[in-house]
């Protein structure tokens, strides 16, 4: 019995020898394979990856962008979406400004936070079918604008920490859009920490007029410079809440997969593809005390 027990284990623990060499000869070849891809085979790959989900890469700023075809669009937007983030590991802060023009209700939300394993912005233009009361805003559905109604939309996602780290640009994007965003993989960053230098172009003056009477109620602590038709304008929070469990367990889940996306993808450059680890800056990965901003994606802590 003794000896049967002694092969069984044995056999186990060669099995399990064997499994970890396939993976370790595995990881080796596909790394190769990856290495030996030139940068637009990369770029083509990852945005091959990125299309059924609705995004696409942009390789000279590592940044994954939303397409103007993202079957997000078919979704539109309601409230619901913010208040259950929180479930799918992000936590953001958001800022909605709901005008009327052209005989409908339209909305125009601003994220910024932690997605996961990403750092990112998001500006996103919706509308009713009708004109919606303000007391039934948060019960209404809004549809992603046509393509006949999209913006021009400008987004320049800053890191401004409290504390130690230095100042930096984490990227820009501009384009003609229903949803403009931009997520750095593998970053992570306080909410609060964020700031998003935001430029849109509307249509004409009574539409621009519209936002800013709104505008100027949901964020009168906000500045802003008008040129033409455009309004420019940063997006940032300074108000803080408390802490309560689920940030505080959101917060420590996004940083710990953080760092194992990083310490996976060390041999490839950018976010996926890094040719030589120690030819890049050490990553950013801030681990200071999280305190969730005024219209946090959990709102309902105290």
């Amino acid at each position: 019995m003794d000896y049967l027990y002694i092969i069984l284990s044995s056999i186990f623990l060669l099995l399990i020898f064997i499994t970890i060499l396939f993976f370790h000869l595995k990881k080796k070849s596909v790394i190769r394979k990856i290495q030996s891809l030139t940068l637009t085979e990369k770029d083509s790959l990852l945005d091959t990856l990125g299309t059924p989900i609705g995004y696409q890469y942009d390789a000279h700023q590592d940044l994954f962008i939303a397409r103007l075809d993202a079957p997000q669009k078919i979704f539109g937007y309601t409230t619901f979406y913010d208040l259950s983030a929180p479930y799918f590991n992000m936590i953001f802060d958001y800022e909605t400004i709901y005008f009327d023009y052209n005989g409908r209700t339209w909305l125009i939300e601003m994220w910024k936070g932690q997605y996961g394993i990403n750092t990112g912005c998001e500006l996103g233009i919706y509308y009713a079918d009708k004109l919606v009361s303000p007391e039934d805003y948060k019960n209404t559905h809004f549809k992603s604008v046509s393509e006949k109604d999209m913006l021009d939309i400008s987004l320049e996602l800053n890191r401004i920490p409290l504390h130690k780290s230095p100042y930096y640009t984490i990227g820009q994007e501009q384009n003609h859009h229903w949803w403009l965003t931009m997520f750095k993989m593998g970053l992570f960053s306080n909410p609060a920490d964020l700031l998003v230098n935001t430029t849109i172009r509307f249509k004409d003056r009574y539409m621009l007029y519209s936002f800013l009477h709104s505008f100027e109620k949901a964020l009168p602590y906000v500045p802003y410079k008008i040129n033409n038709l455009t309004v420019h304008f940063s997006f940032f929070q300074k108000l803080k809440k408390g802490i309560c469990v689920l940030s505080v367990l959101l917060y420590v889940s996004n940083i710990i997969l953080s760092y194992f996306v990083l310490s996976c993808t060390t041999s490839y450059p950018y976010s996926f593809f890094n040719i030589d680890v120690n030819a890049l800056p050490a990553p950013i990965i801030e681990s200071s005390t999280f305190f969730p901003s005024a219209n946090c994606s959990v709102a309902p802590c105290v």
